[in-house]
This record gives structure tokens, C-alpha cells and sequence, in this order.
């Protein structure tokens, strides 16, 4: 899956994310659904770095989908 810095990205309830290898202790799971931006891919494969609630983490790309346009603006 590419995506493109600032796409939007749906992260369901149950992901684990991750701050990286300085430091591996900070590690948690998304209390409910979330919606995030992606930033960048990672040096792991399968691994994208995204903002969500104002912090950047680390997550599982395939756990992850990109937020369609009609989706964005559903009322």
C-alpha cells in the first residue's frame, strides 16, 4: 500500500503502536477506532510512521486503510 504524506488513515480498535526502537518499552493498543496521518514509511518492512492524537507512532501497515474521499466527507 503507498501512501502519501498527510494521507488519512483509519486505525481500527485493538492496534498496537508503537514509538520505535529508542524506546521499546512504549507500546499501546488503540482504545477505540482512530483516525491518523501518515508521515512516513519506516526503516521495517511493513511498518509506517503516522500522527495520531498528536503524537507520532509506529504502526502495522497492514492493520491500517487509507480514508476513501466519500468517506471523509459522509455527513
Amino acid at each position: 500500500m503507498k501512501h502519501q504524506v498527510g494521507d488519512l488513515l483509519w486505525i481500527p480498535q485493538a492496534t498496537m503502536l508503537y514509538k520505535g526502537p529508542n524506546n521499546p518499552m512504549a507500546v499501546k493498543f488503540n482504545g477505540e477506532p482512530k483516525v491518523g496521518l501518515f508521515l512516513n514509511e519506516t526503516g521495517y518492512a511493513g511498518y509506517i510512521l503516522t500522527l495520531v492524537d498528536g503524537q507520532e507512532w509506529i504502526v502495522e501497515e497492514k492493520h491500517v486503510r487509507k480514508v476513501k474521499e466519500e468517506e471523509r466527507y459522509a455527513s
